[in-house]
């Protein structure tokens, strides 16, 4: 019973991509962006309940990838897709679809669906990840929704897409987020993320979010001058 305990949480992630999706369609875009955030939670579990069990499964494993594409590939770029639609700078529509911004939003699933791959094919990617995790890209891109929309939204959103997907395929190793164990010295730089997190979301709310990857990045910096 124990083995499917993990699975049933990713279908949870699942389940909260799809309805970001949903929602996103019907421009409701803030509670789209926190079914993804929701979706996160659930990620971060099924591989914790995972190991906590002592349950490892080659199922799971391409579960966990499908999923997460549709939750933090998907889902991310339908809410920004809709965003680029609220600036009104675009030019060029095919069959009422906002050309440029449709290419640049499926560009990101597609830079996800290969930095999935890549990940599981890289052994090396278990205490350090080699590029921005696609989670941490698609926070970036639904936090969006959280700030003041203005005349320079849609060069911004196009730049950070660009670069987000340049990211997620680069060599930069970078933190594993994934607990082996509760021990404060083994953790030191996650919990300190954790910490620095949690004052910047009392701080900021929602639009911490930028700023939480961008600390994440520069404590796996650290982290991997001390390794």
């Amino acid at each position: 019973m124990k083995k499917h305990i993990p699975n049933t949480i990713t279908l949870f992630n699942l389940a909260c991509g799809c309805f970001a999706i949903l929602l996103a369609t019907k421009g409701y875009l803030k509670e789209a962006a926190v079914m993804v955030l929701l979706a996160s939670v659930f990620d971060f579990f099924d591989g914790f309940a995972a190991r906590l069990l002592h349950v490892k499964s080659n199922t799971g494993k391409e579960l966990d990838s499908l999923v997460d594409m549709v939750s933090f590939g998907i889902s991310p770029a339908i809410i920004v897709y809709n965003l680029y639609l609220n600036t009104g700078i675009y030019n060029y529509e095919i069959y009422g679809i906002a050309a440029i911004p449709a290419l640049l939003c499926i560009l990101f699933p597609c830079f996800v669906a290969l930095r999935l791959a890549k990940f599981n094919l890289d052994a090396r990617q278990t205490e350090i990840f080699y590029g921005l995790p696609s989670p941490a890209a698609a926070f970036v891109m639904i936090s969006f929704v959280f700030f003041m929309q203005n005349t320079y939204s849609f060069w911004i959103y196009t730049v950070v897409i660009l670069l987000l997907c340049v990211f997620m395929l680069v060599n930069i190793p970078l933190l594993s987020l994934k607990f082996k164990n509760m021990n404060f010295g083994d953790n030191i730089f996650r919990y300190i993320l954790i910490i620095i997190a949690i004052v910047l979301v009392i701080l900021l709310g929602f639009r911490s979010i930028p700023f939480i990857i961008l600390t994440y990045i520069a404590l796996s910096i650290i982290y991997n001058t001390k390794a």
